[in-house]
């Protein structure tokens, strides 16, 4: 262990980043191998941290929780009498099957007509990774016996979450029926192309729904600011979120003399939700915000900053709101990517309450290595990290000093406005809806109401491959559908373009947010007579005002709804 003392000597000989306690903290941090959620090795990753925050001499409190575990206990597989190695994923039960193996497919493109009695193998894509519930779900309604996926990637075993979801809400779900596993695509690839083949498959694997993980709490003080990272992992785990964990250790250590910033390592991050969820990841910081909220602490904060997969250039910022998003970006500069916080990360725990969060992150340039074996620390790019530290820094410090006058209040009304602008072309907005807009104060109080009404995370086909998107007034996207049938009236697009105007759903919410739906007409529409079509697409641009009509008098209501809870709060404070 490294003492506090030591530690702060350490960083005052130095002002650069210490890449040799950064590598000693992740080797101490991955020691013990992979660290799922509910697991020994998780639980004594807690303790770990509780010591190392104490040598800090910070005040440590070690929220525990009961979560879901899943943890694998062996699996064999056999083709053709050899031994294939392989791995089971996430949620896979227990089971022994035999039978032949077809390949169904890759992605979305699946020939789920010959997988019945079977034992199927299906290619993951890049695009979207945790797809493999969705191939998943299909193969278990076709009649697969077990299924057996490949990589996307070379030389790598991945690890995600399976599970028998047809939606992405919360459940509540069914477990998982059939065995799952996943193999080398180098060894997938060795089958392709001969369909006689006999695999025997057997998966023990072990399931509690009363586990318990996790969330270790360090203080200096009484936080209005919090630094986080997760500590639980998925095979090596070493950007995600080993990397994440010891620059947490790292910040702590520099700001021992703030009394106004805390520092929270979250348990169960990748897994954890009771009941086979499909919303199964961000558990532990769930439980964190549900505890803050008890305990009257959640209005106390004013900003999280999360560090989850910090390891390539350019990082990405996704924070809960435009206000915060943009106040960043001006802040760090243009050369990062910045978003609306990403439904991926513990941030969005906060941000689906209203408390404005980010999280630096890198994910989307790293998932050639996301949830596998290869996420080591050879393949992390440490000016990526000394750049998030940095990041992190400079946050916590233009927080401190400009409070909320750091968050650019005017970025949502103005990005609403715009929304409200282009929505114009199809049905322009009511007067009331305008009115209501000019009326928004630059209130915390009210922008937390806000940011819980108008945004929300968005799936759409579960059949395709496709991330979850974070969307401010999801309600209007429809507006997208609208412009799209617009360009092809115009003859700037041609009819196939409608393929993607599919339906789409509020995901962990559930319903079916407006959508023209489209695709499944595309071919029939790109058959008809050139006139029949635009009058078919002037119709339906005509109809759909009445929709968009309803979203205008739905996002009025919502925004009183804020103004009126704000104004109640008032009174109540006095």
């Amino acid at each position: 262990m490294v003492s506090g003392e030591k530690f702060n000597l350490c960083l005052e000989r130095s002002p650069v980043l210490d890449f040799g306690f950064l590598k000693q903290k992740i080797a101490e941090i991955t020691a013990h191998g992979e660290a799922p959620p509910g697991t020994r090795p998780e639980q004594f990753l807690s303790a770990w941290l509780a010591e190392e925050f104490e040598n800090l001499g910070l005040s440590v409190e070690v929220q525990k929780f009961t979560c879901a575990s899943w943890l694998e206990k062996g699996v064999e597989l056999l083709i053709d009498g050899k031994r294939v190695q392989a791995i089971a994923m996430p949620n896979s039960p227990s089971g022994y099957v035999e039978g032949e193996l077809v390949h169904a497919g890759v992605g979305s493109s699946l020939n789920l007509s010959k997988v019945e009695g079977k034992i199927a193998l299906a290619g993951m894509v890049p695009e979207d990774p945790d797809f493999v519930a969705s191939q998943y779900t299909a193969l278990v309604e076709a009649g697969a016996l077990g299924v057996v996926f490949y990589d996307f990637a070379t030389d790598v075993f991945r690890r995600i979450v399976i599970g028998y979801w047809p939606s992405h809400s919360e459940g509540p779900y069914a477990p998982a029926p059939i065995p799952a596993v996943a193999i080398k695509r180098e060894s997938a690839l060795q089958l392709l192309g001969n369909d006689n083949h006999h695999a025997q498959l057997s998966v023990k694997t072990e399931y509690l729904g009363d586990a318990e993980s996790s969330n270790v709490i360090a203080l200096n003080g009484e936080p209005s600011m919090l630094l986080t990272a997760h500590y639980d992992r998925w095979l090596s785990g070493v950007a995600d979120d080993a990397v994440g964990v010891a620059l947490l250790l790292l910040l702590a250590g520099e700001m021992l003399d703030r009394r106004d910033v805390g520092f929270v390592a979250f348990g169960a991050e990748e897994y954890g939700a009771p009941g086979y969820s499909a919303w199964y990841w961000s558990w532990g910081s769930r439980k964190y915000v549900e505890f803050a909220e008890r305990r009257g602490e959640l209005d106390g904060i004013m900003a999280v900053v999360n560090l989850d997969l910090p390891v390539r250039k350019p990082l990405t910022i996704s924070a809960s709101g435009p206000e915060y998003r943009d106040a960043v970006r001006e802040l760090l500069g243009p050369d990062k990517l910045y978003e609306l916080d990403s439904a991926y990360f513990d941030s969005f725990s906060f941000s689906r309450v209203g408390v404005p969060a980010l999280t630096i992150h890198s994910m989307w340039k790293y998932i050639e290595y996301y949830h596998s074996d290869k996420d080591t620390i050879r393949s992390i790019e440490w000016d990526a990290g000394k750049l998030a530290r940095e990041c992190a820094s400079k946050i916590v410090k233009s927080l401190a000093d400009k409070k909320l006058r750091f968050f650019k209040y005017e970025s949502l009304r103005a990005e609403l406005l715009e929304l409200l602008k282009r929505a114009s072309a199809f049905s322009e907005p009511p007067q009331q809806l305008l009115e209501v807009l000019n009326t928004l104060e630059p209130s915390e109080k009210l922008y937390r109401e806000l940011r819980r009404r108008l945004i929300g995370v968005v799936s759409g086909q579960i059949s395709r491959p496709k991330p979850l998107a974070t969307v401010l007034v999801p309600q209007l996207l429809i507006v997208d559908d609208l412009e799209a049938v617009k360009r092809v009236l115009e003859g700037s697009a041609t009819v196939e373009a409608l393929s993607a105007v599919e339906k789409r759903w509020l995901a962990y919410k559930g319903y079916e947010l407006p959508a023209l739906n489209l695709a499944p007409l595309a071919s029939f529409l790109a058959r008809m007579d050139p006139g029949a079509r635009r009058a078919y697409l002037e119709e339906v641009l005509r109809s759909t005002r009445y929709w968009l009509d309803r979203v205008y008098v739905g996002l009025c209501s919502e925004i009183q709804a804020a103004l009126s809870s704000e104004m109640r709060l008032r009174v109540e404070k006095g």
